[in-house]
Order: C-alpha cells, then sequence, then structure tokens
C-alpha cells in the first residue's frame, strides 16, 4: 500500500536536511560560502527531491539525474576557484549523504518502516519529524567532534586584485595569507607574490621578456625593465626573487576595492598551491601597513 506525500512537506524536509549537509560539507573541505549561497543549495536540494514524483525513468537517465543534481547543488553553495576544490566539495556532500542515509536506515532498523516509496534511485521513509532532526543533528555533531578533535580544515580566503603596471595590468584571485611578510630590505617597501607561469599571458611585454630572461636563463636585462631582487621565503626555500614596482595594487576585499600604492611585484616560477589564485597577499598590516 502506497503512503501519501505532501510536495511541501517534501520539498522543505528535504531542503533542511540540505542546509545542514552543506554546513558540514563546508566544514570539512574548509570552504567559506555566504549565507545566501548555502540557502540556495538547500533550496536546491529540496527542488531534487521532486524526482521521486517523476514517472520511472531510464536506469542510466536516473543516475545523471541524481549525479547532476549534487553537482548543481554544491554549484549553487560554494563559489568555483578550481576544479580540485569544487570536486572535494562534491566529495563531502555525497558522503555527508551516504551517513545520513545509514543513519536514518539505523535508527529504522528495529522498528517497522511504515509507508516507503522508492523511485528513481530515490527512497522516502515516512519517519517521525523528531527521529529525522535527531538523526541530522547526530550526523552535524559528528562532523563537528570530528573538526573539534583533529582541527578544523585550513579556510583558504580569496579575493579578486588587480595589479597595475605601467603599461598593463594583471587580474585574478589572491589568497590572503596572514603568515606572508615579505619586504624590500633595502627600501622596506612591502610586497606580494605573483606566479610568473599563470600570469605571463596578461604581463606586459618588456617586463614579460625580462623576467622570462632572468627564469630562463639566470640573466638580468640591462638597460630594460627595472627589475630587483628580494630574498622570499617560499616552499622551496628562501632566495631571491624578481620584483618590480607596481603603479598600483588593488585588493576587492569585503565588497569595498582597497587601493595601494608604492607596492612590489615579486614574481616566483612556479605555480601556487591548486591554482585556485595566481596570488598571495598579507593581510591586515601587510600591504596594508604601507
Amino acid at each position: 500500500m502506497r503512503g501519501v506525500i505532501y510536495v511541501d512537506i517534501l520539498f522543505f524536509v528535504n531542503a533542511l536536511i540540505g542546509y545542514f549537509l552543506l554546513r558540514g560539507a563546508a566544514l570539512l573541505a574548509g570552504r567559506i560560502a555566504a549565507d545566501w549561497r548555502i540557502f540556495l543549495g538547500a533550496a536546491a536540494a529540496g527542488l531534487s527531491s521532486l524526482l521521486l514524483l517523476l514517472p520511472p525513468l531510464p536506469q542510466w537517465l536516473m543516475w545523471g539525474a541524481k549525479i547532476g543534481s549534487a553537482v548543481l547543488i554544491v554549484f549553487a553553495s560554494f563559489p568555483v576557484h578550481n576544479v580540485r576544490g569544487f570536486l572535494k566539495c562534491c566529495f563531502w556532500y555525497v558522503f555527508l549523504n551516504i551517513a545520513l542515509s545509514g543513519a536514518v536506515f539505523a535508527a529504522t532498523y528495529y522498528g517497522a518502516a511504515q509507508n516507503v516509496s522508492t523511485n528513481n534511485l530515490s527512497v522516502y521513509f515516512n519517519v517521525s519529524p523528531l527521529l529525522l532532526i535527531g538523526c541530522i543533528a547526530g550526523v552535524y555533531l559528528a562532523v563537528q567532534l570530528c573538526a573539534w578533535a583533529f582541527g578544523r580544515p585550513q579556510q583558504v580566503r580569496t579575493i579578486p586584485f588587480t595589479a597595475r603596471f605601467e603599461d598593463g595590468c594583471v587580474q585574478g584571485l589572491a589568497l590572503v595569507d596572514t603568515g606572508f611578510s615579505v619586504r624590500d630590505p633595502i627600501t622596506g617597501t612591502p610586497a606580494f607574490l605573483l606566479s610568473f607561469p599563470a600570469v605571463r599571458g596578461a604581463l606586459p611585454p618588456g617586463l614579460l621578456r625580462a623576467l622570462a630572461l632572468y627564469f630562463d636563463d639566470g640573466a638580468m636585462e640591462t638597460g630594460g625593465m627595472p627589475l630587483r631582487l628580494i630574498p622570499t621565503k617560499t616552499a622551496a626555500g628562501t632566495r631571491a626573487l624578481p620584483a618590480v614596482r607596481v603603479r598600483e595594487l588593488v585588493l576587492e576585499a569585503d565588497g569595498a576595492p582597497r587601493r595601494y600604492t608604492g607596492v612590489c611585484a615579486v614574481f616566483t616560477p612556479e605555480p601556487l598551491a591548486d591554482g585556485g589564485f595566481c596570488a598571495i597577499v598579507p593581510a591586515e598590516g601587510g600591504v596594508c601597513g604601507a
């Protein structure tokens, strides 16, 4: 005997589940997401539950719909900076969904689950709201306990930036690093780090030629772009890296552009992390203290 499913309850209950699962996924993936994006993802999770009400679909279409809905939910909830970070969020969201399913199955194992409905790879248990809320709370509490016991993943904060040179500019995302502090040892000029492979296509021709000559041959161009060498501590150790003074650095922090002059751009020949950003800027008090 099939039970009666109320669409409004189905939507709101699954939206509530999605909200807490997305919060847990953000914590495990070390991501920062705006509240409005999490609410948007939760609404998408509520809508995805309506797959249960569709006519039976072919197997390949059912799997495509389930995978596609999960990807869309994560895409709506988190800003996408790179494929690796996006897939990490997808993994933790799916993992927590599986964990919640296991918790509900475990909670109903010793009792009779009434009015079970299955369709299109979706299973609907007519369980009491208190049981469902308890399962959600249990999974979320387990995530919080893991974060407390083993430490929270480092949350990566990136902001848009624009570095303007005399005859061109570079734009992209910059990592805000509280441990980054580099200055010209002679003039005391504050600096930020740029990945040469990531930004070379946007560099002015003269600067591109001078940096390519230095990184390829270890030679400084005479009579060309006025580069300076600044000792910089990176993952590869402390070494002298080429730098040039920028005309202006603009950081889009907290929705308000902050402009800095008299700042040096230091170039490194390696990509930064997983390619999700192409620059590293110091937190408040570094560049901002210039």
